[in-house]
């Protein structure tokens, strides 16, 4: 339990930590990234953005794996909430709704449940672990709030749907149909034969140079249509659990 947060837990929202090998798979991956742009870029290949993007992505994803950043955890209990050390009444919270936001503008938009309170919003992001238990526990403790079972959210089933993109974290029970990864890679790879047959030869010795370009560009466009026409869905969503009629502790003056 939260020590900021008094009171009886009743859901505890936090992003995981990576495990070691996974940290050291991504660091790796960045490093490697980061020869792969530097060999390019002494061998001359143009345009010279190609190899500086490849160099830039993969030193970012190595910055970001070997950063240390101090998980930020949301706790509710029948009276209080809670993001890390900062705690407030429940009966502070005013509204619920979500929504996109971003921290800085140089950060992508995420999906989260904005906790409006007096006088400052909380963004609950949808990637952290526990949020589906935040949400039961707010319709729970609050229901003059009148926050829906994201069960039956739209806007909540059409991300979980498209959560690699948005990076949402599944709740437990929920199935989600994926595109075939070595469908895709066969696909790509068909693309890329396809184009080093009859594309490189149809426009010449002049394309000896841009032959990397044109078999990243068909590779990615193959897999594009492939996940156009076979596209992530939902195949299972847990039914939704029964709300509980019990006084609500946090509504009311302290």
């Amino acid at each position: 339990m939260n020590p900021h947060t008094p009171g009886r837990s009743c859901a505890r929202a936090e992003r995981p930590v990576p495990r070691p090998p996974v940290r050291l798979g991504r660091a790796v991956l960045g490093l490697a990234l980061v020869g792969l742009g530097l060999r390019f870029l002494a061998l001359g290949m143009t345009p010279f953005l190609i190899p500086a993007a490849i160099v830039l992505g993969g030193a970012l994803l190595v910055y970001e794996t070997l950063r240390v950043r101090k998980p930020l955890v949301y706790e509710v209990s029948p009276l209080w909430i809670s993001r890390g050390s900062d705690a407030r009444r429940l009966a502070a919270l005013r509204a619920v709704r979500l929504d996109w936001y971003r921290a800085a503008s140089w950060q992508p938009w995420r999906p989260a449940l904005l906790l409006e309170l007096a006088r400052e919003t909380w963004p609950l992001d949808l990637g952290l672990e526990g949020w589906y238990d935040v949400w039961d526990c707010l319709r729970e403790l609050r229901p003059e709030l009148e926050l829906p079972d994201w069960r039956r959210h739209p806007g909540v089933l059409k991300l979980l749907a498209q959560r690699r993109r948005h990076g949402v974290r599944l709740p437990p029970g929920v199935v989600v149909h994926e595109p075939s990864i070595a469908a895709m890679s066969v696909t790509a790879g068909l693309a890329v034969a396809f184009a080093e047959l009859f594309v490189l030869p149809a426009l010449g010795p002049a394309a000896a140079s841009w032959e990397p370009l044109i078999f990243s560009g068909v590779a990615g466009l193959a897999v594009w249509l492939y996940t156009r026409l076979d596209p992530p869905r939902l195949n299972h969503v847990p039914p939704p659990k029964n709300r509980s009629r019990s006084p609500n502790p946090g509504s009311g003056r302290m």
